[in-house]
C-alpha cells in the first residue's frame, strides 16, 4: 500500500502512526503522481482530500487524469468530497459555536456559482489566542465528476450519499462516487 501527500508533516505523522513492510509514504503532488506508479494500482482512495482546493480547475482534471494513469484496466477509484447540491441545499451563510477548550469559533460562507468556489472565513478566540483564516474549494456536482472521470477514462459505476449505504441524494452534502478504468 503507498500513500501519497504534499505536506512532510503529515507524512511525518501517518509514519509515526504504523509502518510495515508493505506501507510505504511518498511526498509529491497529486496532479504529478510518480511515473513509476503507472498501471500499478488496483485501487486509488481519495478521501476528502486537496481535490477542489486548487485556484486552476484544470488540475482538478489533471488529477482524475493521474488517477485514470495508475489504475490497472479493471482498477476502481474511490472518490469521497464534498456535494455541491446537498451543500447548497444546507447553505449556511454564518454560524458560530463554542469548543470543548472554551474557544469561540465563527465561520461566514459566500458562493459564487459560476466558479463554484465555497469561501469560508473562520474567525476563532480562546484561551490559546484568537485568529483568522480563509479557505476556499471548489465544490463540484456528481454529473461534472462524473465527466472528469469520464474525460479521464473511468466510468462512474455507483454514487452514495458519502459513507452510507444510500443512493447520493440532491440534499447529500458528502458523496462517494466509485469509478472503474475499463479494461
Amino acid at each position: 500500500m503507498d500513500g501519497l501527500d504534499y505536506s512532510e508533516h503529515l507524512i511525518a505523522k501517518a509514519r509515526a502512526r504504523g509502518t510495515g513492510p508493505l506501507l510505504k509514504y511518498t511526498r509529491g503532488d497529486m496532479r504529478r503522481l510518480p511515473a513509476r506508479w503507472t498501471g500499478r494500482f488496483d485501487a486509488v482512495l481519495n478521501l476528502f482530500t486537496s481535490f477542489g482546493f486548487f485556484t486552476d480547475p484544470g488540475d482538478d482534471a489533471r488529477v482524475m487524469r493521474e488517477f485514470s494513469r495508475v489504475l490497472k484496466p479493471g482498477g476502481v477509484l474511490v472518490w469521497h468530497g464534498g456535494s455541491r447540491d446537498g451543500v447548497m441545499a444546507k447553505f449556511l451563510s454564518r454560524d458560530w459555536w463554542k469548543a470543548e477548550d472554551g474557544t469561540m469559533i465563527g465561520h461566514e460562507r459566500s458562493f459564487d456559482p459560476l466558479s463554484g468556489i465555497l469561501t469560508i472565513d473562520t474567525a476563532w478566540e480562546g484561551r490559546s489566542g484568537r485568529g483568522t483564516r480563509q479557505h476556499r474549494i471548489r465544490l463540484y456536482t456528481a454529473t461534472r465528476l462524473a465527466e472528469l472521470c469520464l474525460e479521464a477514462g473511468l466510468v462512474v459505476e455507483q454514487a452514495y450519499e458519502g459513507f452510507q449505504e444510500r443512493a447520493l441524494r440532491r440534499q447529500s452534502s458528502e458523496m462517494l462516487l466509485v469509478a472503474r478504468r475499463p479494461y
